[in-house]
């Protein structure tokens, strides 16, 4: 680290040289950048980017070649605003090289033949020189950015503490997320995501978490995983990344739990409404008022609707206290709860009250989220304004009929799907003796909406990213009046 908290660049090219992953240092002067055996002796960055757009003062930027965009084009612009670069060497595919580009002394960079592994490589190097640091690793098919943001809430009672943001848990969000730590941290909170067996462990190594969440596994992604067995072999990745004496929190009425009890080398912390060491119990809140969990004797607040939301926060809280944390410390901590956009977010729209769960979808998200909506209190009927879920496979339309299916059982009275890829979920919860409609576009929902509900109803907005269902809200802002 340098005097300023940053990461030195001598530092940076010793972890990549000893990696094999550097090919070559350009150091920025009166005559552009020029080749040079090290850098600028105290030079250092501050955490990455890879939107040379938004960089802020110090980061160091990433220009990898991506499917639509080569970073690399953006990388003289970032040099010349006093920006560290890492990218691939030039290959004469078409850029013009670096060498010769205006560039102020405090500007370089770092080549590698291999950039994706070197962001990687410089992010586990990292890791490892914060031995001071605790770091609560989460996984699972869903809950996974709840839970993180109720683990920091959490934490942030006993220290000073940073989590992922957003959802930048893949294979570059981590490393991103690890580069941007500092020593003054006493708590890291690190989501990881995965699309295949194999990713989380990947993503976990760089990590080296001393606690781990899986908050459950159920079908998604089974597209790359093929099917819920490989979802929760993908997932218990996380356990092989613990270390002896590090805890692992698991939810026990979760499919995998025993698989994942018998894979973890740590001690183990088990948690569920229906098993485990940890039970807890939940009451729906009323009026306007928040839900209750109780755990281990203590009520705690839920901030956020939904039974399965109290699960979350029940592995939430007890991984926090596997970090270090006490009871008092955690109360004050929740207290300043705040989540993530899009994600079991109330609003009150035109008299009605709509949950906004756009972010993301998957079966079992799905049918939680109607469970929650449901369950919200007021006289007014429940609806459903549901679209497609991504990545299932080739079982994708009799999956979305099973999910329309427990929509209708969860006590939805009328559901709309939205989009061609939807209309399963319509046909599902038709069958189960539902009220459904069918709109090819969101504006299309909007306006049919605004016939077939009134204000004291309680609405439901979620689909996959992809079916850019939070479009809709502000739709309803106009159509409901």
């Amino acid at each position: 680290m340098s005097a300023t908290g940053g990461i030195l660049l001598a530092t940076a090219v010793a972890d990549l040289r000893r990696a094999g992953l550097l090919t070559g240092v350009l150091t920025g002067g009166a005559a552009g950048l020029a080749a040079s055996a090290e850098p600028p002796e105290g030079a250092s960055f501050a955490g990455a980017g890879l939107d040379s757009r938004r960089l802020a003062p110090g980061q160091l930027f990433v220009a990898l070649l991506g499917e639509n965009v080569d970073g690399r084009a953006f990388a003289a612009a970032a040099v010349a605003a006093g920006h560290w670069v890492l990218t691939r060497e030039w290959d004469g595919g078409g850029a013009e090289p670096l060498v010769g580009s205006p560039a102020p002394a405090s500007a370089g960079v770092l080549l590698s033949n291999d950039p994706d592994a070197a962001l990687a490589a410089l992010a586990a190097a990292h890791r490892r020189r914060l031995t001071a640091l605790t770091v609560v690793g989460i996984t699972g098919t869903n809950g996974k950015t709840t839970t993180k943001d109720f683990v920091r809430a959490a934490l942030a009672g006993a220290g000073p503490v940073t989590a992922t943001a957003g959802n930048l848990n893949n294979r570059l969000g981590v490393p991103l997320t690890l580069l941007g730590l500092d020593a003054g941290l006493r708590f890291a909170v690190i989501e990881m995501g995965a699309s295949a067996v194999g990713d989380i462990a990947r993503l976990a190594g760089l990590a080296r978490p001393e606690v781990g969440i899986i908050t459950n596994a159920s079908p998604a992604h089974l597209a790359e995983f093929g099917s819920l067995d490989g979802i929760i072999q993908g997932k218990g990745e996380l356990l092989d990344a613990l270390p002896p004496d590090g805890i692992a929190v698991l939810n026990a009425d979760s499919p995998g739990f025993d698989r994942w009890l018998a894979r973890a080398r740590c001690p183990v912390v088990s948690v569920g409404r229906h098993g485990g060491d940890h039970r807890w119990t939940w009451r729906a809140g009323e009026a306007d008022g928040p839900a209750e969990l109780v755990l281990d004797g203590r009520s705690w607040p839920v901030p956020l609707p939904g039974e399965h939301n109290a699960a979350n926060l029940a592995a939430a809280i007890l991984a926090a206290r596997a970090a270090g944390a006490d009871d008092e410390a955690i109360a004050r901590g929740l207290a300043g709860f705040q989540g993530s956009p899009h994600r079991a977010v109330l609003l009150r729209i035109g008299g009605r009250l709509v949950l906004d769960d756009a972010y993301n979808a998957n079966p079992g998200s799905m049918a939680a989220a109607a469970r929650a909506v449901a369950a919200l209190p007021g006289g007014g009927c429940a609806v459903a304004v549901l679209g497609a879920m991504a990545e299932l496979g080739p079982d994708s339309v009799e999956i979305h009929r099973q999910t329309g299916r427990q929509v209708a059982a969860a006590g939805v009275q009328v559901l709309v799907a939205v989009g061609e890829n939807a209309r399963g979920l319509r046909e599902g919860f038709d069958a189960a003796g539902g009220t459904g409609h069918y709109c090819a576009s969101v504006e299309e929902a909007a306006a049919l909406l605004a016939g077939i509900t009134a204000p004291g109803d309680r609405l439901l907005v979620k689909g996959s990213r992809s079916a850019g269902m939070e479009r809709l809200l502000a739709l309803l802002e106009t159509s409901f009046g």
